[in-house]
């Protein structure tokens, strides 16, 4: 039975580049295309250390899988769609993001938006693809994204949860009602703060023990007073 079970099982694969490791099905990723998505990562991972600021040394492992709805990180694994990776829509350096700044005490809000906000900007300079997983252009689009969702009664239902705690109900769930009106908010937001109060303030606020009080301490204003600032500011540009 167990020879049996083995024939009937995808076989399973690994290339290695730098520091990173990619598993996959022969099924699902031919070799040529893991090693070639093993080399973007590769890049991607020491260009988001350079970004915030990291030593080099992390080492990764992406687990490549048919099937796979939602691309999720745990530790220093990160599972992906085999699809996404054949049509270049993976969020690989938005989950590399939530690898190395894991924002463990800051709200959901800050958490996504900082790891789109990192993928988009990684992106621009060169060090990979943005997966545009929610957004139309990554950092160029996403304001006026926002003003979209904000016109919409989806992206009303997800606002409260925008610069304050907690995620909306549904968002694993339904990813295109919720998910995506709460991603493309959340990055809007971090932008926001990111060009009025630098990349290196998001990422000290990715590390802070505390994540309101550093962030008063850090910018001088409150969450809910970003928020403000930020609304008026997306719904004149609309």
């Amino acid at each position: 039975m167990k020879a049996r079970r083995a024939e009937t099982e995808p076989a399973r694969r690994l290339v290695r580049r730098g520091r990173i490791t990619v598993h996959y099905q022969s099924s699902a990723l031919p070799r040529e295309q893991a090693a070639a998505f093993a080399a973007l990562a590769a890049r991607g991972l020491r260009e988001v250390e350079r970004l915030a600021g990291l030593p080099p040394g992390a080492r990764l492992r992406f687990e490549v899988r048919d099937g796979t709805r939602i691309s999720t990180a745990r530790g220093r694994t990160i599972l992906l769609s085999s699809y996404r990776i054949v049509s270049s829509t993976a969020p690989y350096l938005h989950e590399i993001a939530h690898v190395l700044l894991p924002c463990r005490r800051a709200p959901p809000w800050y958490s996504e938006g900082l790891a789109s906000y990192i993928e988009s900007l990684v992106s621009d300079r060169g060090g990979g693809y943005d997966s545009r997983l929610f957004t139309s252009d990554g950092n160029r689009g996403v304001d006026a994204d926002a003003s979209r969702w904000l016109a919409d009664p989806r992206g009303q239902h997800v606002l409260p949860f925008i610069g304050s705690r907690g995620t909306p109900r549904g968002i694993l769930a339904d990813r295109y009602n919720v998910a995506a009106p709460f991603y493309v908010l959340s990055h809007s937001l971090v932008k926001f703060l990111a060009e009025r109060a630098g990349i290196a303030v998001l990422i000290r606020l990715a590390r802070a023990k505390r994540f309101s009080p550093a962030l008063r301490r850090l910018t001088g204003k409150s969450a809910a007073a970003w928020r403000a600032s930020w609304l008026e500011t997306v719904r004149i540009s609309s």
